[in-house]
């Protein structure tokens, strides 16, 4: 049997960066690694995907951040009434089959903000919403039952370690069957890859944190582009800084991403040319790198991505998986400029 251990998380495009404008200060230089870079001295141990964000983070966050956390206290007293219908218990039946690179793909997303999860399986297929412990950066999928090989499921809802689900997919090749039912006896998963059998005990949903609702919110700029534009950007603005600003000219029907370090400064300039369409304010918003990095690493390349924002309010990233059978949104809060 042969190991897969090809991560697609960790992958970086490799494009020329053409339409990138580097401003370099006579005295400064550009780090040639772009992954060293963000660990510079001005990062006071900023969130990513290994560990904790820093406790000045969300002191720095604009107020609208708040709205993440918020959204969930208001929603517990407005659906305080429907609490009943809430699923809380695991499904009498779930049994289904899917490519590996379909599963993958869906688990390593959500394992780019939290370890741990609460899938909600039901016949439609399964859904996940999480947010990471800063209350930064929010993800919600629905991966289809149409998705699957074979799908049969009753309405019910699972904890799952992400990262112990991460490790037994890196045997399954991107198109192997994965074969996952649930025993209802032992509270456990059964997993087979070709023929190999992992049994992994599930969470108690309750000891998982409670998702937010995604705040309702009127953002005036959207941008849809392909995905490998906005994942050179980042990786450009890697170089210099560890924020990147999303700024709309209303008057150009333009788009730049840039970043500002101590020295150097770098600028993606997005016109008709370049994007797919562009619903144009003027507005401007600075976002931790290390949270727009982390989700632009599981962007598709080649597919759309609909970026959406305003001026200093968090930021929606939207775009599908699996052949169109998987939506996954992303919700990032903008930091305040001083």
């Amino acid at each position: 049997m042969s190991t897969n251990t090809e991560s697609t998380a960790d992958a970086q495009p490799e494009d020329d960066i053409d339409n990138l404008e580097i401003e370099a200060d006579p005295e400064g230089t550009v780090e040639e690694d772009a992954t060293d870079a963000t660990t510079n001295e001005e990062v006071d141990g900023e969130a990513n995907i290994d560990s904790e964000p820093a406790a000045d983070l969300t002191d720095e966050q604009d107020t609208s951040e708040e709205s993440i956390a918020e959204a969930s206290d208001e929603a517990d007293a407005e659906d305080e009434t429907e609490e009943e219908s809430v699923l809380t218990g695991p499904p009498e039946r779930f049994q289904a089959a899917i490519l590996g690179g379909e599963l993958k793909n869906f688990i390593s997303t959500l394992r780019v903000i939290v370890d741990e999860a609460k899938l909600t399986v039901g016949s439609d297929g399964i859904t996940s919403r999480a947010v990471d412990p800063a209350n930064v950066a929010m993800y919600d999928l629905e991966l289809s039952a149409a998705a699957f090989e074979s799908y049969e499921s009753s309405d019910g809802l699972l904890g799952v370690n992400l990262e112990r689900f991460e490790s037994v997919l890196k045997l399954a090749k991107k198109d192997d069957l994965v074969q996952i039912s649930f025993d209802t006896s032992t509270y456990k998963l059964l997993i087979v890859i070709d023929g190999v059998e992992f049994t992994m005990a599930c969470i108690d949903p309750d000891s998982i944190r409670q998702e937010p609702e995604i705040p309702e919110m009127e953002l005036p700029i959207s941008l849809t582009v392909e995905g490998s534009q906005i994942s050179r950007a980042v990786k450009a603005a890697d170089m210099v800084s560890d924020h990147i600003g999303f700024r709309c000219v209303e008057a150009d029907k333009t788009l730049f991403i840039e970043a500002e370090g101590d020295t150097d400064d770098v600028s993606l300039r997005l016109t008709a040319d370049e994007y797919e369409s562009l619903d144009a304010a003027d507005g401007r918003a600075l976002f931790s790198l290390d949270y727009i990095k982390n989700i632009s690493k599981k962007l598709p390349k080649t597919d759309d991505v609909t970026l959406t924002f305003g001026d200093q309010f968090p930021m929606l990233v939207d775009y599908e998986i699996a052949d169109g059978e998987c939506s996954v949104a992303a919700m990032v809060a903008p930091r305040i400029e001083t």
